[in-house]
């Protein structure tokens, strides 16, 4: 890893260009596309393969694609940092890579397939059990006994660690190299963000229907090792175009990383050797998926409150004392009753439920006080800004049940068939991707149409939009419920209508959502209110498997779900979405104009 002189975006020359745009470009497309494609590979094989090779519960499968997901889209607020002040992108793209290369490899050693015993079985060799109880050959088991290979086990989740880590230290920075490569005036930066967002759509769209195939038909090893060969392509290709980035992708200060820190060891190996140890943290945490949960929530909190009580005291009017103190009463009671419920400490969940409820009303209290004292632009933009952030929890804790609830609806209710082909569960994940690819220049150019004839929805009212659409997407499975067929399965038209109100929603609410962070933070905690954002997104992953578990079936010893129960199980959890998912669309659609008064200007 040598350091090199970043050359000035404008200073690019015909040779360094590639169909008019920096070379660059390209490497990250390239690059970005391989990593998504790893990523997306295994993320809907990621619960078919537990509850149906381990013989997870659904309710414990969910619970580790909780965790995983949730430190996912959280990592890569600490890995952008540090690449920020130490590292430099380029350095952090390869690390990550590598750690993702590892991980990706990792997940392809399955193990044994889990093995249900029913009570009255004669054992005819010795059995070890998970607690390290060994059952003798000849035992008449008088209950039923889960066998699980707890050494495959262990290595899943150490390989889930690894791609933790790893997209924490290539995601935020891969985006962000892209960026570099085009001055702020340049009239290409917004297409060569298009290509790029296309490299991300057509590596999820390739994975879900290759690795979802190869995962189901051959066997999981080949589906999760096909991801893996995806990231070492793509790492390759970042380490041969290194040359291409011309610089923009180095620390600024390159200097740091000479120092000495651990002893004879410089700052840049120790910050790799001092990432390694937190792979057993993160090896631990996706088996805990309450801890991650309440780290989550108790963050969140912090972050919202912080950044509302910021705004008062950056408007220097008013006293604050006494919503210092609301304030605080509210963290200090919200945190209680989210520890409480999730099991964390003990105490009395009826109690905590109305603890918590109480710190909604002292949290409300809270800001109305706000604008009663300190009634500026800044603080009705923040408080703004929060209530966007908050509601996309919403929007993904539902669009997020793809991974979740809705693959293994796919797989256990819909016909999947259409003439001599039968698609696995996992492939539908693709829609997703493909409809992005169909849909998103039409829906730029549909804003763009609709400004010039002053008729654009504001931010607000576009969330408002998105989350009314996911939950009209559910509201098509309820109705194509009911019409099963003959041996009770559902057509796999209304999961395909299910997946395009979802991606058009997703078209309203997420390319607007980073721009309106950036345009309603104070500036000097633009990078606060990103990580709340975020954060925001890494809890919603994690409600979103804590959603699916309402619709949670005990197959965990190996029996099939009798199709008439599951569909009706999954059809009372997706009727409770749909409603859910209208109630609030329809209520952010209502205060975007209160909403949109308090952004005072900003679009």
């Amino acid at each position: 890893m040598t350091d090199t002189v970043a050359t000035p975006a404008d200073d690019y020359s015909r040779d360094d260009e590639l169909w008019g745009h920096p070379k660059g470009l390209y490497v990250c497309f390239t690059t970005e596309l391989w990593e998504r494609f790893s990523f997306y590979g295994m993320k809907y094989l990621l619960l078919l393969y537990l509850t149906k090779y381990h013989l997870f519960s659904d309710a414990d499968g969910l619970d580790v694609l909780g965790s995983y997901a949730g430190l996912v889209y959280a990592l890569p607020l600490i890995g952008g940092m540090i690449a920020d002040r130490f590292l430099g992108m380029r350095k952090s793209v390869v690390f990550g890579g590598i750690l993702l290369s590892l991980g990706h490899i990792l997940m392809a050693v399955e193990g044994h397939q889990a093995i249900n015993y029913a009570a009255g079985t004669v054992l005819a060799n010795d059995l070890t059990l998970a607690s390290g109880v060994v059952l003798a050959a000849g035992t008449t088991l008088s209950e039923a006994v889960m066998w699980r290979d707890t050494a495959a086990l262990d290595v899943f989740y150490f390989a889930l660690a690894l791609i933790v880590m790893g997209v924490g230290y290539l995601k935020p920075n891969i985006s962000t190299i892209v960026g570099k490569l085009y001055s702020i005036d340049d009239p290409r930066r917004d297409s060569g963000f298009t290509i790029f967002y296309m490299g991300i759509n057509i590596g999820s769209f390739a994975a879900t229907l290759l690795c979802g195939w190869l995962g189901e038909t051959f066997g999981w090893r080949y589906g999760f090792g096909a991801a893996g060969i995806g990231m070492i392509i793509g790492l390759c290709t970042f380490m041969y175009g290194q040359k291409y980035l011309m610089g923009h992708a180095d620390p600024s200060e390159p200097e740091k990383l000479t120092k000495r820190f651990l002893g004879p060891i410089n700052v840049e190996w120790s910050i790799y050797l001092l990432s390694l140890p937190f792979l057993g943290v993160f090896w631990l945490l996706v088996q805990h998926e309450p801890v991650v949960l309440l780290t989550q929530n108790v963050f969140l909190i912090l972050s919202v409150v912080g950044l509302i009580l910021y705004s008062m005291v950056h408007t220097k009017s008013g006293s604050n004392t006494i919503a210092y103190t609301i304030a605080g009463v509210a963290v200090v009671a919200a945190i209680y009753a989210v520890s409480v419920n999730l099991h964390f400490i003990p105490g009395s969940e009826a109690l905590a439920e109305n603890v918590l409820y109480g710190s909604i009303i002292l949290i409300v209290g809270f800001v109305i006080y706000g604008f009663r004292t300190h009634n500026s632009p800044e603080f009705g933009r923040t408080v703004v800004l929060m209530i966007l952030i908050l509601s996309t929890v919403v929007f993904w804790a539902l669009f997020e049940q793809a991974a979740g609830s809705m693959t293994l609806y796919a797989d256990r209710v819909v016909d999947r068939s259409i003439g001599d082909t039968t698609f696995t569960a996992a492939q539908f994940g693709s829609l997703n991707a493909g409809f992005i690819m169909l849909l998103a220049i039409p829906f730029a150019a549909l804003w763009t149409w609709l400004a010039k004839r002053d008729l654009e929805p504001s931010t607000p009212l576009k969330f408002g939009l998105g989350i009314l659409q996911v939950g009209l997407g559910f509201g098509a499975l309820v109705f194509g419920s009911q019409f099963p067929d003959q041996s009770g399965q559902v057509a796999m038209i209304w999961l395909v209508l299910a997946y395009l109100l979802h991606t058009t929603g997703e078209l309203c609410l997420s390319p607007v959502g980073l721009s309106a962070v950036t345009k309603l933070s104070i500036g000097n905690v633009v990078g606060v209110s990103m990580g709340t954002w975020f954060l925001a997104t890494a809890l919603s992953e994690t409600v979103a498997t804590r959603i699916g578990k309402m619709a949670a079936i005990d197959t965990s010893g190996g029996e099939t779900a009798d199709i008439a129960t599951a569909l009706a199980t999954y059809t009372e959890l997706f009727e409770f979405l749909m409603w859910f998912g209208i109630g609030m669309g329809v209520f952010m659609i209502l205060i975007s104009p209160l909403l949109k008064r308090l952004m005072h200007g900003i679009h």
